[in-house]
């Protein structure tokens, strides 16, 4: 009997989703090589992710809760789930001796091997746009041909964040945003709270409350005047500041794409059709935000809040 405490019920809201998985599972032998599950943040793709590859992984085939694999899988040290880290960029690796966690690591010391546990491997990319350029190109043949006990899971925001080439030799999984109601729902089983800046995702980079609402009062008294803006830009870049010199936990990144949200949300809710140019162009620097070139970020600030001033 599957885990009830480790299941797909507990993905709210992606119907379309869990068709595709739960599809797949009936039938292990057409399982895709790769498969990259796409879609705004906190919607529920790296908790699908998990529970697919805890049920493909399982020996009885249910996510069964009990055997070696489910059992070393929940305690973190199933040496066939092959998760690379989150919030850091994944490079290609030395020739000789690569560093855990790249990509010539993972061609080299693991994907030529049989499984240990399993009858297959399961490798997860929690934050596939941050492959790099060159591991992206080098893991490409591999995700073309696949060894049949390996199989790729890839998370993606938008797939235009991945090279053309993957997205071919992938199936893409859609995840959509959640709606108003199925966030009540899932508020009410699970007692977590959304915020209606979220824009139909639960916390998508689960900061505390505390941490919320400083930063939407900020928002809120200094958005609206351009004069206050400029206050408001000050203040942004010496938050980034901090996040920058933070090695660990929330990025400077996901700071930003926060206050992205936190804008968006006021100036949808009031005067919207003389605010559409400033919607503009918050979500030009959202996208330009992911070019990973360094130091990039101040620079599109201050074209940001330029146009946010004019």
């Amino acid at each position: 009997m599957a885990d009830a405490l480790f299941s797909f019920d507990q993905v709210s809201g992606q119907d379309v989703a869990l068709t595709y998985l739960k599809s797949f599972l009936k039938d292990r032998s057409r399982i895709p090589g790769s498969i990259i599950f796409y879609g705004p943040d906190g919607v529920g793709k790296w908790t699908a992710a998990e529970r697919f590859a805890r049920q493909l992984l399982c020996l009885e085939g249910t996510s069964c809760g009990v055997c070696d694999s489910c059992r070393q899988f929940m305690k973190g040290v199933h040496p066939d789930f092959i998760q690379f880290p989150r919030r850091k960029n994944i490079a290609i690796g030395k020739e000789k001796d690569p560093e855990d966690f790249t990509i010539r690591w993972l061609l080299s010391a693991r994907i030529p091997f049989k499984p240990h546990t399993s009858e297959y491997r399961v490798v997860l990319f929690p934050e596939a746009n941050r492959i790099n350029n060159e591991a992206e190109t080098t893991l490409l043949k591999t995700l073309e041909e696949p060894p049949p006990h390996t199989k790729f899971i890839l998370i993606v925001n938008d797939l235009k964040n991945l090279k053309p080439t993957i997205v071919s030799r992938s199936v893409c999984v859609p995840f959509n945003y959640l709606t108003q109601d199925e966030i009540k729902k899932i508020r009410r089983d699970e007692m977590t709270e959304s915020k209606l800046y979220y824009g139909g995702s639960l916390n998508p980079f689960e900061i505390s409350d505390e941490f919320l609402e400083e930063w939407h009062e900020n928002v809120r008294e200094h958005c609206h005047d351009s004069i206050l803006l400029f206050k408001l830009e000050n203040w942004v870049r010496d938050q980034l500041g901090e996040f920058r010199s933070n090695k660990e936990g929330l990025t400077g990144i996901d700071f930003l794409e926060m206050i992205c949200l936190l804008l968006l949300y006021e100036y949808r809710q009031k005067n919207f059709e003389a605010n559409v140019g400033r919607i503009e162009a918050i979500l030009d620097f959202k996208m330009k935000l992911h070019y990973e070139i360094p130091a990039l970020e101040y620079v599109l600030l201050s074209q940001l809040f330029l146009r946010l001033a004019t």
